[in-house]
């Protein structure tokens, strides 16, 4: 592989001693997606930085060594890109050591990850934002300290006040019942010698936001002003025509894959990481005709199963994140005014269309995967326009 890409130049790394890791790296770098140039300048960074360090060939590495190893003072950036691939490469081949917990706090939190996952059977994602919250909360309370023991409701005040500076009252609901599942499994092991009782929950209501949901005129004005001359434009618009058209989640869009669709029945098997089921859903032949258009002309051969990949390599399935980004970037773009909406408008868009064409909330329910009609009526708030008529005529 070196021979290939450096078809001038690859005595330079055939003759370096890590030339047969440099070589699996290369080939790993094509393999996923990276363009030949772009692997070229990784590749050329790793052969520096592995000769530099002096680690045999082939050798198990930790996160600490590859952060020295491609430590540069004059293109820190380019550097940090090396590693972040050298790193997903080591991974891929198991050649990279687990870092252990260091100290009692990151022991701590390892052992309430742990807990998460296989007591109370969350879902990894959602381990991730409880150990991400309760990182930031124990660096918060215990700066200039390093015992529980100075943890106290004043602490916890203190965190959620600041907190609620930055989200809503929704958002602010989850974290503090984040941090007060970590303060109960601390008490209940011992750790937090005194327990911190009436931790209340800030008061949300399931009804207080005004509807979200975008008129058909938005989402087709919307849908129209990407560019569909490129692969990226392709991408999104495939992607918020789904979501508009079957009132599919982010987090479902990321999770379809090319086998999702099945071009006999005309149909898209969708998973629901919610309910941890399947939905199956009948494709209209609009979205059949460009599907097949999207997958011949917008979407890159790739390994990766993934319908929706990232635009830069690896391949590799898009975020939930990324895809709400999509949707900012592609709001503000088409100078629509919708800049404020939230890719979910998409989804509170489809349930109020068939609201209003007359399907019943039971259906309406069903097609979103909802379990309860409650969740359900949340998608249905009113829109102000709806209230016009609402009023009886003033007697003359």
């Amino acid at each position: 592989m070196l021979e290939e890409l450096f078809v001038r130049v690859h005595a330079r790394y055939t003759c370096s001693p890590h030339a047969s890791e440099l070589n699996e790296f290369a080939r790993w770098l094509i393999s996923h997606g990276y363009g030949p140039r772009y692997a070229q300048r990784l590749v050329f960074r790793a052969m520096r930085s592995l000769d530099a360090f002096d680690l045999p060939s082939a050798s198990q590495w930790t996160d600490q060594q590859i952060d020295r190893a491609f430590r540069n003072r004059c293109q820190p950036r380019l550097y940090h890109h090396a590693s972040h691939a050298f790193r997903a490469f080591l991974l891929s081949v198991d050649r990279l050591l687990p870092t252990p917990a260091e100290g009692p706090r990151a022991v701590l939190i390892e052992q309430f990850a742990e807990y998460l996952k296989e007591v109370r059977g969350l879902r990894p994602r959602t381990v991730s934002q409880y150990v991400n919250e309760v990182r930031w909360f124990l660096n918060a309370t215990l700066a200039n300290s390093s015992s529980m023991d100075s943890i106290n409701v004043d602490d916890l005040e203190r965190y959620v006040s600041r907190r609620s500076r930055s989200m809503n009252r929704h958002t602010l609901h989850y974290v503090v019942a984040q941090i007060r599942v970590f303060l109960d499994y601390c008490s209940e092991r011992g750790v937090l010698p005194r327990p911190i009782q009436s931790i209340d929950l800030p008061r949300a209501f399931r009804r207080d936001q005004p509807p979200r949901a975008l008129t058909t005129d938005l989402i087709e004005q919307l849908l129209a002003s990407i560019d569909r001359h490129d692969r990226c434009g392709w991408r999104d618009f495939m992607l918020f025509h789904l979501m508009a058209r079957y009132g599919l989640r982010t987090g479902e869009t990321t999770r379809l894959t090319t086998d999702s669709i099945n071009w006999a029945a005309r149909a898209l098997r969708v998973e629901q990481y919610k309910t941890r089921s399947w939905l199956t859903l009948p494709l209209a032949s609009e979205t059949i005709e460009l599907l097949h258009r999207y997958l011949a002309e917008g979407r890159r051969a790739s390994p990766c199963r993934a319908l929706f990949l990232t635009s830069t390599a690896p391949d590799r399935p898009m975020t939930s994140a990324a895809v709400s980004a999509a949707f900012k970037f592609r709001a503000r773009r088409s100078g629509l005014p919708i800049a404020d909406a939230s890719a979910y408008a998409l989804r509170h868009s489809f349930a109020m269309r068939l609201f209003e064409s007359g399907v019943n909330i039971k259906t309406i329910g069903d097609l979103m995967g909802h379990q309860s009609l409650e969740s359900t009526a949340v998608y249905l708030r009113l829109n102000m326009s709806a209230l016009r008529d609402v009023p009886l005529p003033v007697p003359q």
